[in-house]
């Protein structure tokens, strides 16, 4: 069983070390050597002699790697980290040590992957709920990992192993390396095509912590990549537009002059797709003032943020005319995904509601479905969808054929009666009462921890 790393060591072995070492190196049997170090090992561990102990791990390690015997450095691993009294610091130095020597395996050769992976499993069983070797026990979960993905292409078992470490909870880590390794569980399980998993995955991450280390934005960039990701299978517009956005402000996006201009392009696509709220309607005129997309992207891809952000209604037939052939057929948004242009068609559609809304209080069902080049019962539809969606006020008379719109200014103005206002005002009082409520709970709980500890302290 293990134990704590002593303050001071019972003996000092640092002479007789010194003084052995020479001696079991200019041996011929290399296994003479390991049963004399096995001796100083148990002597150094017996006298709680850390440096002393290491450094004799450290010398079996590296007189079996030398002679390729890695059945035994194998047997030695468990043996050794297993023995009663074994300092904590020298299992972590054997298995850090043991890791170091995977160098001189090859992976094309089938006996030596072979070696290397027993070698990995035995690491990965020592280190198995032990704290103070989270960090090797995930070293090498991520090489073998990759063994199973480069050599085997199996990769549900390299997303599995990788996938099973919480390294967001490893105090030892630094805070980079945890990152890293969660991206690396994100890309396989994107890899996989398991977009819930990954989504689970992203939210280990925020995005305001990705800063003031080495490869920060390095790494910002490949988690806005994958959230991207995410959200384009998910068809979540508005979210592929907010990350983009980020994208586009790194130095590292920018170095790839192509791949920044179809992000570009993509920003506008996916904002016209975007349904319309008011944080689409805040964006789609950011992007539409923004100087680097009217510099950067094609004119008349710019355009459609001009004919969206228009109260004027928008003619179908031309925008397909437009832009199908040599702008949407040659993009992957509307190119690989059919759903992404019907819907394109449904924001034109609710585009046209609006104005209409806006500038008719009445209008004849027949006449409605003209302009929106719809028949009559997908007007109907329309209606009824964006009615329920709250983006228009209107009322359907079917006897008479006739559609009446409330314009929402109109009625804020003439509905906005005192007792609308005393409402809104009693439930912003409701919601402070609230807040003052918890506020004053947290005091007491603070209170009551704060005596606890005096008292404890006493």
């Amino acid at each position: 069983m293990s134990r704590e790393d002593p303050l001071k060591a019972e003996k000092d072995f640092s002479a007789t070390l010194d003084e052995q070492f020479p001696i079991i190196e200019a041996l011929d049997d290399y296994k003479q050597a390991i049963e004399k170090y096995l001796v100083l090992e148990k002597q150094t561990r017996q006298s709680s002699d850390l440096e002393s102990s290491k450094r004799v791990l450290i010398k079996i390690v590296d007189t079996l790697s030398q002679h390729e015997d890695w059945e035994f450095l194998n047997d030695l691993i468990s043996l050794l980290s297993k023995k009663h009294g074994q300092l904590k610091s020298s299992i972590q130095t054997l298995i850090q040590q043991v890791i170091s020597k995977f160098n001189l395996l090859n992976d094309d050769n089938k006996k030596d992957l072979d070696w290397k992976i027993k070698l990995i499993e035995t690491i990965r069983t020592v280190s198995d709920k032990k704290i103070f070797v989270e960090v090797e026990m995930a070293t090498v979960s991520k090489i073998l990992s990759e063994i199973y993905l480069s050599k085997f292409n199996d990769l549900n078992k390299a997303t599995e192993i990788l996938c099973d470490l919480q390294v967001e909870t490893y105090s030892l880590m630094p805070f980079s390396d945890k990152i890293e390794y969660i991206l690396e569980q994100i890309r396989l399980t994107l890899q996989k095509g398991d977009y819930n998993q990954a989504k689970i995955l992203s939210r280990k991450i925020l995005l305001k912590t990705l800063k003031n280390f080495e490869k920060a934005e390095l790494y910002k960039s490949m988690f806005l990549k994958y959230l991207i990701e995410i959200d384009v299978f998910e068809k979540n517009y508005l979210s592929i537009v907010k990350n983009s956005l980020l994208l586009i402000e790194l130095d590292v996006t920018k170095n790839d002059q192509r791949s920044y201009i179809e992000l570009l392009t993509s920003v506008v696509y996916y904002i016209v797709l975007s349904p319309f709220d008011n944080l689409q309607n805040d964006l789609i005129y950011k992007i539409k003032s923004n100087p680097i997309f009217i510099k950067n992207i094609d004119s008349k891809v710019f355009k459609l943020l001009e004919i969206f952000t228009t109260n004027e209604l928008i003619n179908s037939s031309n925008i397909e005319n437009l832009y199908k052939q040599d702008y949407f057929d040659k993009v992957s948004i509307f190119k690989d995904n059919k759903v992404n242009y019907k819907n394109l068609q449904t924001r034109i559609i609710e585009h046209n509601l609006r104005i209409i809304n806006k500038y008719y209080q009445c209008i004849k069902i027949e006449r409605l479905a003209y302009l929106l080049q719809l028949s009559v019962s997908e007007s109907e539809i329309h209606v009824s969808e964006l009615v329920n969606k709250g983006m228009i006020s209107a009322k359907i008379n079917r006897p008479q054929g006739i559609i009446q719109f409330e314009n929402f200014e109109q009625n804020n103005s003439s509905n906005g009666s005192n007792q609308n206002v005393n409402e809104l005002l009693n439930s912003w009082c409701y919601d402070v009462d609230k807040l003052l409520e918890e506020i004053d709970v947290i005091g007491h709980l603070i209170n009551k921890e704060e005596m606890m500890i005096g008292i404890k302290s006493k």
